[in-house]
C-alpha cells in the first residue's frame, strides 16, 4: 500500500463529418515506484453503434486501431518507452481476470462459459486456465464461424473439450465460471440462468443487468473505473461504458452517444479491491454467486505490465532507439 496510484479513465468524444459516427479520446495514467515509472494510455479512434447493441469502432480505416502506452522514469523524469496497447491491453486485462477467479470462484470449478471469440475471450480463457484446473469450455458469439473457430484453436492449444454453443444460454447453464468478454452495451445473458455456486467475470459493466446483480451474494470491483462523484460542467457520467466523458456537439449530435445507467457503488452488497488478506469479504460459502467487475484499476495495471515489458525489452535489446531529444527541450513551461 501506498507505492502506487491511478488517476481513472476519462473520455472526450466529438461529432464528425459521417452522421452514423462519434470521436473518442481516452486517457488514464498511473505510477508504480516498484517498476519506478510512470505509463500514460491513450488511445483514439471513431465509434458507431450500428445496431444498438454493439460498439464499432476503428482507427483510420476499418480493421486498424490506435492505442499508445508513454512509460517515463520517476527518477529522472526521463521519457523510457513508447508502446503500442494491443498485446499489453490484452495481457493486463486477462491477468486481472484470472486474479478475480482465483479469490472469487470455487477451487473446484472446472467448467467455464464464455460468451465472445475474441482476443479478450482467448487471454481470459489463458488466465482462467492457470488459476483453475478446466475440463469443459463453452463459447458462444453471435457468428457461428468465429465461436467454431475459437473452439478448434484452443482445443488443439491447451488440450481442453471447448465446445461451440448455439445459444448464450447453452454457454451458461450449469457453468461453475461464466466469462463475458464482449463488446455489446447490453447485458448479454440472463440471472436465471445461473446456478447455485457460479462465479462471473466481466469485461465491461455493460454486459451485466440488473437481473444479475440481484442474483449475485458477493460483488467486487477492482477498483474506480472512471472518475465517482457528480460531474463537472460538461462532464456526464451516463455515456456508453458509464465512463466519466466530455461529449460535445449540438443536441441533436450528443443524443447519438448511447447512454447506459450508471451501476453506483451503494448497489453492491460488498465492494473492495481484490486480493483482501483477510479473505473475509469474498466467497463464504459454495452456493453464493459471485461476480468480480474486471474494469477498476485500469491504469495502474498499464504501469504494472508497461513497466515490465519496458524492463524485459531493455535486458533482451528488443525495440527501436528514438532520440531523447525528440523529447526533450530548454523551454520552462
Amino acid at each position: 500500500m501506498g507505492d502506487a496510484a491511478y488517476v481513472p479513465r476519462v473520455d472526450i468524444y466529438a461529432p464528425n463529418t459521417n452522421l452514423d459516427e462519434y470521436y473518442r479520446w481516452g486517457s488514464m495514467t498511473s505510477v508504480s515506484r516498484s517498476n519506478g515509472v510512470v505509463a500514460v494510455r491513450i488511445k483514439s479512434g471513431v465509434l458507431s453503434w450500428p445496431s444498438g447493441q454493439t460498439q464499432e469502432k476503428y482507427c483510420v480505416e476499418p480493421g486498424l486501431y490506435s492505442g499508445i502506452i508513454l512509460a517515463y522514469s520517476i527518477e529522472n523524469g526521463e521519457p523510457l518507452a513508447l508502446m503500442q496497447d494491443g498485446y499489453l491491453q490484452h495481457m493486463r486485462v486477462g491477468g486481472t481476470a484470472g486474479i478475480g477467479t482465483d479469490h472469487l470462484a470455487r477451487r473446484d470449478s472446472r467448467r467455464l462459459g464464455i460468451l465472445g471469440s475474441g482476443g479478450m475471450a482467448r487471454t481470459y480463457l489463458d488466465s482462467i486456465r492457470h488459476v483453475r484446473e478446466l475440463d469443459q469450455v463453452s463459447v458462444f458469439s453471435p457468428t457461428a464461424a468465429h465461436r467454431e473457430a475459437f473452439a478448434r484453436e484452443v482445443t488443439s492449444r491447451y488440450s481442453i473439450n471447448v465446445e461451440a454453443v448455439n445459444t448464450a444460454e447453452e454457454a451458461v447453464r450449469d457453468m461453475d465460471i461464466v466469462a463475458t468478454c464482449t463488446d455489446s452495451i447490453v447485458p448479454t445473458f440472463e440471472g436465471g440462468w445461473l446456478a447455485p455456486g457460479t462465479h462471473i467475470v466481466t469485461l465491461s459493466n455493460k454486459e451485466i443487468g440488473g437481473k444479475v446483480l440481484e442474483k449475485a451474494d458477493v460483488i467486487i470491483e477492482s477498483g474506480y473505473p472512471t472518475l465517482v462523484g457528480e460531474s463537472e460542467p460538461g462532464m456526464t457520467h451516463e455515456v456508453v461504458g458509464a465512463i466519466a466523458s466530455y461529449v460535445i456537439g449540438q443536441p441533436d449530435e450528443r443524443a447519438r452517444v448511447p447512454r447506459s445507467s450508471r451501476v453506483h457503488r451503494s448497489a453492491f452488497p460488498v465492494l473492495f479491491p481484490y486480493g483482501d488478506p483477510e479473505g473475509t469479504r469474498g466467497r463464504t460459502s459454495e452456493e453464493q454467486v459471485t461476480l468480480f467487475f474486471n474494469n477498476g484499476t485500469q491504469g495502474l495495471q498499464f504501469a504494472s505490465v508497461a513497466g515490465s515489458v519496458y524492463r524485459l525489452a531493455t535486458e533482451k535489446r528488443f525495440g527501436a532507439s528514438i532520440p531523447l531529444d525528440w523529447f526533450l527541450q530548454d523551454i520552462r513551461d
